[in-house]
């Protein structure tokens, strides 16, 4: 611990927050670098989270990371925004002030960061594709071509809300190319399939797949994955996934949610505290602390 008397407050806000495993990496990073600090998950009806952001600010509390459904909703209730909120219009961290509200998207570089990390895969000249269009597939392609990717191409439901909501992006990255196509209409069915062979990594940035959420694979042409990507799944409950197995079947390199996970964190606990934790390290006690929970839950000594 350092030496001072104070317990310095940091949260998560959102709506179910019971199974999230951000307390766990963040109170095992404040315990592995010595600080005095907590952090706590609150559960927040969308009524209030006014009042719960400027309760927390009030109190003193030193930031938030901010989680389903108030990604966008959150811009509402900060001062300044990061470079990469304001492009993508969704915050994932608050750094609270002495008289203003900072608000980040660590899942902008930290999808980078996982990749590099976690799969040894370069970033740079990459072609990506990206199932998803709202909040995490949005930083995500931000966070990537800021660290120079050549394409990102996202599979979006509603392709004109995803236009309306990237539309900034061709100014502030006028040399990379992005593209949008709908994800069901069978008029675009050619353009999917070479969207996902051309590319060098493939993006689940959905819930589809998420226990409790929406089983199955949001890539219905599992063939149409190779050996020579990386599959990436921002779910990270379930630890494997049908698209991750899709991926493994195709012989492609896989990387789960836990990556993204750890690595945004990273990213949090940088703007908070100025220091940081071996995200490698972090991912593996994520593991242990997994499998002891799920002996518990077996009833198994």
């Amino acid at each position: 611990m350092t030496g001072s008397d104070r317990t310095d407050l940091y949260g998560l806000i959102g709506s179910p927050v019971a199974h999230s495993l951000s307390p766990f990496i963040m109170n095992r990073a404040f315990a592995t670098t010595g600080l005095n600090a907590v952090y706590v998950a609150f559960g927040v009806r969308p009524e209030m989270l006014d009042v719960t952001v400027a309760g927390l600010y009030s109190m003193g509390a030193g930031g938030v990371n901010v989680t389903y459904p108030f990604k966008e909703e959150i811009l509402y209730h900060v001062d300044v925004l990061s470079p990469a909120v304001d492009v993508t219009q969704a915050a994932n961290t608050l750094v609270f002030t002495d008289d203003e509200i900072h608000a980040y998207n660590t899942d902008a570089p930290g999808t980078a960061t996982a990749l590099e990390t976690f799969a040894d895969f370069t970033v740079e000249g990459a072609r990506v594709l990206i199932f998803g269009a709202g909040g995490s597939a949005r930083a995500a392609a931000y966070g990537l071509l800021e660290r120079g990717a050549a394409s990102i191409t996202l599979l979006a439901r509603t392709p004109h809300r995803a236009r309306m909501a990237t539309e900034r992006f061709a100014e502030v990255f006028p040399r990379q190319l992005l593209d949008i196509y709908p994800l069901f209409d069978l008029g675009y069915e050619y353009h999917r399939q070479r969207s996902v062979e051309m590319a060098d990594v493939v993006i689940n940035a959905t819930p589809v797949g998420m226990q409790g959420v929406e089983e199955g694979c949001v890539l219905d042409h599992p063939e149409w994955l190779h050996a020579d990507q990386c599959v990436f799944d921002f779910v990270y409950h379930p630890a494997h996934t049908p698209f991750l197995e899709a991926g493994r079947r195709a012989g492609a390199r896989t990387l789960g949610g836990v990556a993204l996970l750890v690595s945004q964190a990273l990213e949090s606990f940088r703007l908070w505290t100025d220091e940081a934790f071996d995200p490698k390290d972090m991912a593996e006690a994520i593991e242990a602390f997994a499998i002891a929970e799920r002996t518990d839950a077996e009833g198994v000594n």
